[in-house]
This record gives C-alpha cells, structure tokens and sequence, in this order.
C-alpha cells in the first residue's frame, strides 16, 4: 500500500510538471479555466486521485485556484520562489516549529472556549479587524498573527502554556516572514483566525482545538507541496 501511495505521488509529481508548463507556455492562459477533473485526467493519461494531487500542488504553488461549483482557473504564470528553508533560529526546524505549535495552539484554543473573558473577547475582536486593514504590508500582519495566537493563549488562562507560546513566537515570526507572501497564505490564514474565534466565542472547545490544530496542518501541507 505505502509503494502504491509512492507512485501515485511521484506520478502526481510528473503531472503538475506537465500542467505548469503548459500553463507557462500560454496553452492554459491566466484567466482561462481548466476541464473537469475527469476530462483531464483522461488526457493525461492518469486516475482522478493522481490527477487532483497534481491539481492541489500546483493550486499551492499558488499557479490555480479551485471554487467549489465552479471550477479550476489558471490564476499565475510566473513560477514561485524557491522553496522555504527548514533551518530556523537557535538550531530548530519548521518541523519542530509545526509539532510544537499543533500541540499548544490546540490546548490553549481548547482552554480559551472555556475560560474566555469580555476583555480577551475585545481584543481578539480588535485583532481580528486591524488584521482586515487593505493598507496593512506583510511584517504587520505577521505582528497581528503572532498576536492573535498569544491573545488565544491569554485567554487560555494558564501561564505556563502562555510562557511555552511566547517561547516559540522567535521562530514563529520568522517562519511566518517567510511564507506570508505565498499566494493567498494571509486571506487563508485570516479566514482560519476567524473560525478559531468564533468557536472560542461559542464556547465550543472541542472546535476550537480542532480548527486550530488544522490552522497549522494546512500551511505545514501546503510547504511540503512545494517541496519545503
């Protein structure tokens, strides 16, 4: 099963090599939209699996962008950036960074559904709208983010799991500097900051932790697409 799970990625691989030159070569022009998943699939020769795994790499590469309903559109035809160094400060990696902030992030999210206060409300609320701010440049929304997250873990209301949180953000900040600018990252992480909120707000921990867990989960998936 695991070598099946290999060639359908190494296949998935050859596929979005495929598809990005055609799409550099203005076969598929910005703007236009690609046929359904079953029709390119059969003119590439491989299964739907492969196939959407192709599609979901390039989609992170940040060359297409999928709307429910309505289909896959070519949004980039510039190649990306190299991909994101692992190495972080102090000897860490993007790794350590991703474990550490699944297991915190999750806890502290649960915690702050259940022992939230009007005040940490408040600033979450405002958190949440200077992030919204169009004129905001990329370092100020990092700053906004890293704040976010912290005010989750005072609202946490442990010490300790807030002293853990600021023990990471050196990292955080600069792991954060470095994948804000991929395509859509702050509208996505913006829209997984609301979520989170809104499921400490409803007093639901057990959504809180998962989505904040799956904060993490999603940028940590989109990196390895991109062979980060």
């Amino acid at each position: 099963m695991k070598d099946q799970r290999g060639a359908r990625s190494k296949l998935a691989d050859t596929v979005a090599e495929q598809l990005t030159t055609l799409i550099l070569s203005g076969n598929y022009p910005v703007g236009s939209k690609l046929p359904p998943g079953d029709l390119l699939a059969s003119e590439f020769g491989v299964g739907r699996s492969s196939m959407r795994e192709a599609v979901r790499t390039l989609e992170a590469a940040g060359y297409l962008r999928s709307t429910q309903g309505v289909g896959t559109f070519v949004i980039n035809d510039r190649p990306t950036a190299d991909p994101v160094d692992q190495a972080l400060r102090d000897g860490y990696t993007m790794r350590d960074l991703f474990e550490t902030r699944i297991a915190v992030e999750g806890k502290t999210a649960e915690l702050a559904a259940q022992r939230y206060s009007d005040a940490d409300r408040s600033a979450l609320l405002a958190v949440l709208e200077a992030a919204e701010q169009p004129d905001l440049d990329h370092a100020g929304f990092v700053s906004l983010d890293a704040r976010f997250h912290r005010q989750v873990a005072v609202a946490a209301d442990n010490p300790l799991l807030l002293r853990l949180w600021d023990s990471i953000q050196p990292q955080f900040r600069e792991y954060s500097l470095r994948v804000v600018g991929m395509p859509f990252r702050r509208e996505r992480a913006h829209s997984d900051h609301r979520g989170i909120a809104e499921a400490i707000f409803d007093h639901d921990p057990t959504q809180a932790g998962d989505l904040a867990r799956a904060h993490v989960v999603t940028v940590q998936r989109e990196l390895r697409r991109l062979g980060g």
